[in-house]
Formats: C-alpha cells, structure tokens, sequence
C-alpha cells in the first residue's frame, strides 16, 4: 500500500531548496502551497499561500523532510480526483489512479492501475503530476 502521507525520515530533500521557492508542506493528510523563506539544517523556513498571496505562517519552521518542490506536481482534493490522474507518493513515484470512491465512512479510498490501494480522509489533499507546461519568455518561468 503506498504511503501517500507518511513521513518517512530516511527519505532525503528531492531537490536542493533556494529561498523564494515554490514547495508544498505536508500538514498531516493534506499537502500545503508554500514559499520558502529560510533554510537551516533542520529547519525550513515558509510562508503559506492562499489565493497565491502569503500568509501569516501556521507553522513559520518545519523539519525538512515534510518539504517538496512544487515544480511539475499540483495540488487537488481527493474528492475531485479522476480516472487518469497521476499521483506523486512522498518519494516521488508516480502512481496512476484506476479508481476513486467514498466510503461509508466518509474516507475516500483510491485503487491504482497497479494494485494497489489507499484509504484516506475526506479533506485529503494530494500531489498530482502536472502535465501543464511551464509558459517562458527568454529562458525565464511566468
């Protein structure tokens, strides 16, 4: 079963982080927009993002095995995933998705094309590949 929200400490930073850098946070059983605001070896400096303008931080710091890129992955609830979609686990692997419903415990469970199944709550948020490209003038993202 793959761990979509575990947190696991052995798994390092996919990429190095700069300051100003799109990422996402994982806040339990939902992914979070950020920015990057500060980096130490310990902790991650971020501000979260609402609207795309920031806001006060929840949490100003957090341990940096909790921080993704942001690039290529887009956030969706669980409840708007469809047939296709590809989900990127916490190491990266994507996994695409055969199935989605709901429970008659309000969890959602999602099967993949390989087998594989998850359970997770309704107000999951996940990381999805995106197959959007990124638009840029002179070499430079928008």
């Amino acid at each position: 079963m793959p761990e979509m929200f575990a947190l696991p400490w052995n798994v390092p930073l996919s990429a190095d982080l700069h300051l100003g850098q799109a990422v996402h946070v994982n806040a339990r059983a939902a992914w979070l927009p950020a920015t990057v605001t500060s980096i130490t070896h310990t902790r991650i400096g971020i501000a979260y993002l609402t609207h795309q303008r920031p806001i006060s931080p929840l949490v100003p710091a957090v341990a940096p095995w909790v921080v993704r890129p942001a690039d290529g992955v887009r956030l969706q609830p669980v409840h708007k995933l469809r047939i296709g979609d590809v989900a990127v686990t916490f190491d990266g692997t994507p996994l695409a998705i055969d199935h989605v419903w709901q429970s008659r415990s309000g969890w959602w469970v999602i099967d993949y094309t390989d087998g594989d199944r998850a359970a997770v709550p309704p107000k999951a948020i996940l990381r999805l590949t995106d197959p959007t490209p990124t638009v840029t003038v002179n070499g430079l993202p928008l």
